[in-house]
């Protein structure tokens, strides 16, 4: 089995066996619409505060010395990572910060058969605003690439896209 889908596996059955609500955010993610590219790492916003991640270490103990450093971490950034050691992939998770569009974007996840593993993943639009944000932030032409690949499938719903992109003044770089 893939080590990626092995892993995405393991911490959506982590998640729902602690009620942790999660979606799947990405470039990982992105694969779901037939845009595979290589990636190390599997991006999840998830719906706790700090004081819950010791919900989520017990599953993964060789992190267990490492909990306030994580907790501290997630305090300051609003995001944490850890190794699965058994696989090697890195899992990046994003607390999620209330706002309108956060409320908006979790409403609109959906549960999809992902590789085998049934799970939740952000909708279309919400992945292509998320990449627009970090191309904003980085720069970064993998960014760039997935937002172009993800425009082009035929169920973009560009009402709410430009919508949510006018609000959070996000720049569309043109491409739409």
């Amino acid at each position: 089995m893939n080590k990626l889908v092995e892993t995405l596996d393991k911490v959506v059955q982590v998640l729902e066996k602690e009620q942790i609500s999660y979606m799947l955010v990405g470039g990982f993610a992105v694969g779901f619409y037939n845009h595979v590219r290589f990636t190390l790492d599997i991006d999840l916003i998830i719906q706790i505060h700090v004081h819950h991640i010791d919900k989520i270490i017990p599953h993964f103990p060789e992190w267990q010395g490492q909990l306030q450093g994580l907790k501290d971490s997630a305090t300051q950034l609003k995001f944490f990572n850890i190794i699965d050691f058994s696989t090697g992939v890195k899992l990046d998770f994003m607390l999620y910060q209330d706002s309108d569009y956060n409320w908006t974007a979790f409403e609109r996840r959906r549960k999809v058969d992902f590789m085998g593993v049934d799970c939740y993943i952000a909708a279309i639009e919400d992945l292509i605003i998320g990449k627009l944000l970090w191309y904003a932030a980085s720069k970064s032409e993998k960014q760039l690439g997935d937002i172009q690949y993800l425009l082009t499938v035929s169920k973009v719903n560009f009402d709410y896209l430009n919508l949510w992109c006018d609000r959070l003044l996000i720049n569309r770089y043109g491409l739409f």
